[in-house]
């Protein structure tokens, strides 16, 4: 493994900020990384490859793809001192600021919701508020705010969150409740326009010609026993859909494997299959996306908190995470690879933190955000079949919070010493890749 790295935070701390954590960021990173390219038989090593590259690319970038490194650091670092025992809930399990964006609702009413549920798991809700808080301190500063500025954001991001868990507990608000046009501004709300003014037609003419796939470098074609293999795979999963396709819907048109896209999946098998839409014309064709899943970055704390698997797991933490998710996700197998599969949504605008531009956009963004996060852990529990939750999310987090100002402190000091961490792997990570050090 080469010569150890030693990467320490602060020697001292008070409850809940990173203190004592020693070892080799890049040691971790490899070991989760080779495991992939032995469970693919190496089929993925361009991808790992260009994970490299993306991970040496920036802190932001670092942190975005290295969700298991942050959820084993936590296993050492002083838990929050508003963590409760049993007080576990649902998690996306990879919050961030850009794992958010405008899509359009099950309901065809365009939205703003959290996109991204690879990681979800049970654990605290304290886990996923100190990420989305660090995310909030590292793409601060890559967007060059201050340190007050930055602090101000933290604060008001924790705060809202608070608010909306209190808001939510007894109401069963959450049930019901999303972002939408007519209660956000700014990027969030032009994000929902811009998402309502795409079209289907438009991504089948991005992707297709003719009802096949374009030929692209980002488009690969596969063995005929793989095509096999997806269209085995999209038979199986039309009835797991929350709206289940037909079988005339599920008419496999053609597939590629993807590549090039996301940051922490990148090295994982993403293919997508072409099907028939609610006609024989290719304009209105869909294209399902197929996602090789692993384990879940926070299984690694909470080894034994579902018993869901595969696909499946993350397939129904969106539907109970957020309301009006995609009607289309569910899940399945490509040969022995499971798979959640989702839509390519024609309408899917992301949040990108570079679109960050002034405070005011600042402000109501994590504001925004800790709206979501507090919708989301409220939504899977009691109120929902299958979750394993025998109480309410929302009573419980809200219960746990017994000063916001202290939670705020917390989460601050936590973000801000724990970004400065990320930062420093990173340089480690870059510094490994500079010398050829090996990394997948």
């Amino acid at each position: 493994m080469g010569t150890l790295v030693v990467v320490t935070l602060l020697a001292t701390a008070a409850p809940g900020e990173a203190a004592g954590l020693s070892r080799d960021p890049v040691a971790v990173i490899y070991d989760r990384d080779h495991a992939l390219h032995v469970l693919d038989g190496g089929a993925t090593d361009d991808e790992l490859t260009l994970r490299t590259q993306t991970l040496a690319s920036s802190a932001w970038a670092f942190f975005r793809g290295t969700s298991p490194l942050y959820y084993r650091d936590l296993g050492e670092l002083p838990a929050s001192a508003y963590a409760t025992a049993g007080g576990d809930v649902w998690l996306t399990g990879d919050a961030h600021l850009e794992n958010t964006g405008a899509d359009r609702g099950a309901d065809n009413e365009e939205q703003f919701a959290v996109t991204d549920t690879d990681d979800a798991w049970r654990g605290s809700w304290t886990w996923e508020l100190r990420r989305e808080a660090v995310s909030i301190v590292l793409a601060g500063r890559a967007d060059g705010r201050s340190a007050s500025q930055i602090a101000a954001d933290v604060d008001t991001f924790v705060a809202e969150y608070a608010q909306w868990i209190a808001k939510f507990h007894g109401t069963n608000d959450e049930a019901t409740w999303r972002l939408t046009s007519s209660n956000t501004s700014d990027l969030v709300g032009d994000l929902i326009d811009d998402s309502a003014g795409d079209k289907r037609a438009d991504l089948i003419a991005k992707w297709t010609t003719g009802g096949h796939f374009k030929d692209d470098p980002q488009l690969q074609a596969v063995p005929a026993a793989t095509r096999t293999q997806l269209v085995n795979a999209v038979a199986a999963y039309r009835t797991t859909a929350g709206k289940p396709l037909k079988a005339s819907e599920a008419v496999v048109k053609d597939v590629r494997r993807r590549t090039g896209a996301g940051t922490g999946s990148l090295g994982r098998f993403r293919w997508y299959v072409l099907v028939e839409g609610d006609t024989t014309a290719n304009s209105d064709d869909r294209i399902l996306e197929l996602k090789q899943q692993v384990d879940p970055a926070p299984k690694q704390l909470a080894p034994n908190a579902t018993t869901l698997t595969g696909g499946q797991r993350p397939a129904l933490a969106l539907r109970w995470l957020a309301n009006q998710s995609d009607p289309l996700a569910g899940w399945a197998s490509v040969g022995s690879t499971p798979v959640l599969v989702k839509e390519k949504s024609p309408f899917a605008e992301d949040l990108k933190i570079g679109d960050l531009t002034t405070s005011a956009i600042w402000d109501d963004t994590v504001r925004d955000v800790g709206r979501l996060l507090a919708a989301a852990h409220s939504r899977a529990d009691q109120d929902i079949a299958g979750t394993g939750l025998a109480y309410s999310a929302d009573a419980a987090i809200d219960g746990a919070i017994t000063s916001v100002s202290g939670l705020q402190a917390e989460t601050r000091a936590f973000a801000t010493s724990y970004a400065d961490q990320v930062t420093s792997d990173w340089q480690a990570y870059v510094t490994a890749k500079n010398s050829g050090r090996p990394l997948f």
